[in-house]
């Protein structure tokens, strides 16, 4: 439905939206301040505080593993992936046929050299696993039946001390652990689309060398190893036939994307020093005596330091893989202009949604299709629950992720709804009588829309946070005031106006509709 109001009221709209932003990010901030720099005692009690930059003489937030581990292997392998670039470069000139063995050997080098031979084994362990099924002539019953076996030990071990024991040793940093672990999801999702693809492809039956070295060369393409995002294998193979730009044109988009990304890197880092909602998570009967309009604050800065980092994170990997003639996926569109769950799934993790959609949505819908009897909503919202399942599995079989991921199922649930009941006849009537304009109907389902959206950003704070925190935000919001009530639903009704605005613009490195 196209976005037809007056440019007024979208004026007010987005001004009321982003005023609303800033407060609540301002009276986060001033609780903070009354609560913790009043009390020094007790803010050198939150463990997760660190010394921050000494021209500020401020403690910084460090709580957040994955973004000190990203930053860590940003910092520590830079030089050597524009190394890998450059010989990959040179191959290309002279012996392209040869690239994809590169890429395998300058993995296993980086490895080695970086990280260690226990963690080689393990990066290698699942694409060996998977390459022996295909040897074997498995289809994709076995594989999907591996692939759920290996995430569910996955998610048992990553939590016993002998597998930590096992990974880790005097000297390698905490952050080289966690990059494994996030390695090994990622490899599991590489695995699964060389693997589908392959069993799809009819022209083959059994796994040969050249297939091997296909294989392996994308699930160990160095860029993506450890950070994302997850580029489907069909869309890998395409930098090797695809023209190329002028090696010119990409060093200079590449310049152009890491000085952005490293603005975001600055500009992420100094906000670190003076929020400390994350920190402040370690003792909840801080964040009890947050207000409620603070407490919003908080919800929105888990949100957008959630955004900032994917967007630095991918957006950095993508830029290394762009120089290997690679189209990767759009970086993550910000939260703020996100009002539906649909969108949010469309386009955050863009490479994520694409397998998801490829590898489980479409052939299970397909599937149930062929079983008449039922209208198409149901086969639509089963195949949602099994791509919703996956999602549980793959993130971590925890109670918080079960509660985000139900959560999320529900919401897309009601959106199915809606649109089946935005066909109906009794619809069209209600939207020809009651509504008579275009303009009155977007104002209608902006409303309707606001209790859909505090129920994402609920959802979505117990993948944040946890579910101490998910529910506490749960009960702010299940008894607020009057005032509190007015506030939160007009903010989040001129969100909604804002996000379907703007729903046609993309974020940065998308070229085209994401379908």
């Amino acid at each position: 439905m196209k976005y037809t109001l007056p440019s007024t009221e979208l004026y007010i709209y987005f001004c009321s939206w982003i005023f609303a932003n800033l407060y609540s990010l301002y009276k986060l901030i001033e609780v903070q301040r009354d609560i913790l720099e009043k009390d020094t005692e007790l803010l050198l009690n939150l463990s997760d505080l660190q010394p921050g930059w000494s021209s500020l003489s401020r403690l910084k937030d460090g709580s957040d593993i994955e973004w000190s581990s990203w930053k860590y292997f940003l910092h520590t392998s830079w030089h050597y992936l524009i190394f890998q670039f450059v010989i990959s470069e040179l191959i290309r000139e002279a012996c392209s046929c040869i690239l994809k063995y590169w890429y395998i050997l300058s993995s296993v080098i980086f490895i080695t050299i970086y990280m260690g031979f226990r963690q080689l084994v393990i990066i290698f362990a699942q694409p060996f696993i998977y390459a022996m099924i295909l040897i074997c002539g498995g289809r994709k019953l076995s594989i999907w039946i591996t692939s759920i076996f290996l995430l569910l030990s996955y998610n048992s071990l990553k939590y016993k001390y002998y597998f930590w024991n096992f990974l880790d040793n005097e000297d390698m940093e905490d952050e080289e652990v966690y990059l494994i672990l996030f390695s090994v999801a990622w490899i599991e999702l590489r695995c699964i689309s060389y693997s589908l693809d392959f069993v799809e492809d009819k022209t083959t039956t059994v796994l040969t060398l050249s297939d091997a070295v296909n294989m392996f060369s994308y699930i160990l393409y160095l860029p993506l190893l450890y950070m994302g995002p997850i580029i489907l294998y069909e869309e890998f193979e395409k930098s090797f036939i695809n023209q190329r730009e002028k090696l010119k044109t990409r060093l200079k988009r590449f310049a152009i994307d890491i000085t952005i990304l490293q603005f975001y890197t600055f500009i992420l880092d100094l906000t670190f020093h003076y929020i400390y909602f994350f920190a402040m998570q370690n003792n909840m009967q801080l964040i009890r005596k947050l207000p409620t309009i603070a407490l919003c604050g908080g919800g929105l800065w888990m949100g957008l330091e959630f955004h900032m980092k994917y967007v630095i994170s991918y957006g950095s990997t993508a830029a290394f893989s762009r120089l290997d003639n690679m189209e990767p996926p759009p970086t993550p569109r910000c939260i703020a202009r996100i009002h539906v769950y649909s969108q949010m799934w469309r386009h955050f993790d863009v490479g994520l949604y694409r397998f998801l959609v490829k590898y489980i949505y479409k052939p299970g819908y397909g599937m149930l299709c062929k079983f008449n009897g039922l209208p198409k909503i149901i086969y639509k919202l089963i195949a949602s629950l099994a791509t919703f399942l996956f999602i549980f599995v793959w993130h971590g079989t925890v109670w918080h992720i079960l509660i985000w991921s139900v959560l999320n199922y529900s919401g897309v649930t009601l959106e199915y709804i809606g649109q089946v009941i935005s066909k109906h006849y009794l619809y069209e009537k209600f939207r020809v009588n009651i509504l008579k304009t275009r303009a009155m109907e977007v104002r209608f389902i902006a409303f309707l829309c606001s209790p859909l959206l505090a129920l994402s950003a609920i959802s979505n704070f117990y993948l944040f946070a946890g579910s101490e925190v998910g529910n506490l935000f749960f009960e702010c919001f299940s008894r607020p005031s009057l005032l509190n009530s007015f506030i939160l639903i007009l903010s989040l009704y001129c969100c909604c106006h804002v996000s379907m605005a703007l729903e046609d613009v993309q974020s940065r490195g998308s070229y085209g509709k994401i379908k």
